[in-house]
């Protein structure tokens, strides 16, 4: 499996409102609120993650039922906090908000948006973007690439995961793909406010779901 299965996953699945209540309700509270409220100065950063944390429910729930899906690292609420020791070697440390953050030497070197592992040992890291147009992203998911095959020592494929139709993406190499989920930042409108503001966290059932460390 490659990241353009993976992607392919992602483009044939039937968004659940299951998923989509999940996925809000990974967010905290003000930023669920800031989501249901369009006039918000927040809006925008709380539809970003909430895209964010729909992508990663569907690659669970796909990955459940796809044999070529070894392990989808955790995160948002389903990530184990642990403080970072010091003394400890270079890898993933998640932070207190269950984002997947690399450090080096004491300092974080790089943050992922998901991370998924195939069953013929393929890793993939990705990035979920509203605009593939943002500004940077080339030298960013170089810089993030270099990082982690340098600390996995094999390569790493990579996979673009955005919510508006992608046009050239020079930067990808062979091995790399892109998927758009058209206005996935939106689908929270599916769902009534009262259904994800004051809701507790469950998470989704899931044999694939590991933690980050042993990705």
């Amino acid at each position: 499996m490659s990241a353009a299965e993976v992607a392919e996953l992602l483009n044939n699945a039937e968004i659940s409102s299951g998923e989509i209540r999940r996925a809000a309700i990974h967010l905290p509270k003000p930023t669920r609120a800031a989501l249901y409220d369009e006039e918000s100065p927040l809006h925008r950063s709380a539809a970003g993650e909430f895209f964010e944390a729909l992508v990663y429910e569907i690659l669970l729930q796909e990955g459940e039922v796809s044999p070529a899906v070894d392990s989808v690292a955790a995160k948002f609420s389903d990530a184990l906090y642990v403080p970072y020791d010091k003394y400890a070697k270079d890898g993933l440390w998640y932070s207190k908000d269950g984002g997947i953050r690399f450090k080096v030497n004491g300092r974080v070197a790089a943050e992922v948006d998901f991370l998924v592992k195939t069953s013929d040992g393929i890793r993939v890291f990705g990035e979920v973007i509203v605009n593939p147009a943002k500004a940077g992203i080339a030298s960013e998911v170089s810089l993030k690439r270099e990082l982690l095959e340098r600390l996995y020592g094999c390569d790493i494929q990579f996979l673009l995961v955005c919510a508006k139709p992608v046009r050239e993406l020079k930067f990808l190499r062979d091995c790399d793909s892109s998927v758009v989920i058209e206005d996935g930042n939106l689908l929270y409108r599916r769902l009534h406010p009262n259904e994800v503001l004051h809701k507790k966290s469950a998470p989704a059932k899931s044999t694939k779901r590991v933690d980050g460390s042993v990705w």
